[in-house]
Parts: structure tokens; sequence; C-alpha cells
């Protein structure tokens, strides 16, 4: 009986930390100047993580994970 409650419990709180994590991409991608991230590699980020989520769940938070570690780090350096 634990091991279905605990299922029960742990698999909403995954797909939920996982949305918080596309949300995140999603909104930081949106909010960028074009100077640094053009359009298409925008539109890009947030479809993929969108529809990777919707689709197939945390592959949409690994695509937004991607996204968060690499090229918006990188943006975040060039500002300081």
């Amino acid at each position: 009986m634990w091991c279905e409650v605990g299922a029960n419990v742990v698999t909403p709180l995954i797909y939920g930390a996982s949305l918080v994590v596309v949300l995140w991409c999603v909104i930081d991608a949106a909010r960028r100047p074009s100077d640094e991230l053009s359009r298409g590699k925008k539109a890009a980020w947030v479809i993929s993580s969108l529809l990777g989520w919707l689709l197939f769940g945390i592959v949409g938070a690994a695509v937004a994970a991607v996204y968060l570690i690499g090229p918006r780090r990188r943006m975040n350096a060039h500002q300081w």
C-alpha cells in the first residue's frame, strides 16, 4: 500500500517540477531581445520545450534544462 501512495504523490511532483523548468525556459527565452537570441532560435527553444513537455513530459524539461544551462548562461555572462 505504501508504494501505491508514494507513486501517486511522486509522479505529480515530478511533472509539476518539470513544468516549472519548462515555463522558466519559455519566459526567459521569450523576453530576450533579438540581438541576444534571434527570433528563429527563440521560437525553436520555446516550441521544442513546450511541445516536448506536452507530448513526452520530462523530455520538454530536458530541452529546457539544456537551454538554461547552455545558451542562457552564456547570454547572462555577456551582460556583465
